[in-house]
């Protein structure tokens, strides 16, 4: 039986202290601030621009990131297997060698990209996100209560 694994992944935040999220139905990228993301009582974001509650809000990075740090894990646990089992195996009438080690991919810490977003207070919650330009103009939708938000 094989236990559970868990991985931390960093996810840095801006100098005001705002993590990078990702709409996973849409793809429009905004921040909000991690107590906003943890807040028990706020029990779903909505996307600035689709107006929807997605699934998820991991970034492509992360979970490109998240996909290597599994495959690493992987490939470890398979390598020390082919070890295990050549030694298991040394004295007995079956032979085992193992083949090459199976190559692990890098898996760089994220690195706080820069954006062009802008901050945006809601009245309606008063609670501050930042947008895309556009939908600072246009309008959109508040991430806190999904409400309708007329442009500046």
């Amino acid at each position: 039986m094989v236990a559970d694994t868990t991985f931390n992944i960093s996810i840095p935040s801006d100098s005001d202290g705002f993590v990078f999220l990702q709409c996973s139905l849409c793809g429009e990228f905004f921040k909000i601030t991690p107590s906003d993301l943890e807040d028990e009582s706020q029990l779903h974001i909505w996307c600035p621009k689709c107006g929807l509650t997605p699934d998820s809000l991991i970034t492509d990075e992360v979970r490109e990131l998240a996909m290597r740090i599994v495959n690493n894990h992987v490939s470890d646990l398979l390598n020390d297997f082919g070890k295990n089992l050549s030694k298991s195996l040394k004295n007995g009438k079956i032979k085992f060698k193992p083949g090459s080690k199976i190559k692990k991919d890098a898996a760089d810490p994220i690195v706080s990209k820069l954006d062009n977003l802008e901050p945006r207070i809601y009245e309606c919650c008063h609670k501050e996100a930042k947008i895309s330009p556009s939908l600072k103009t246009e309008g959109g939708y508040c991430p806190f209560c999904g409400e309708m938000q007329d442009g500046d």
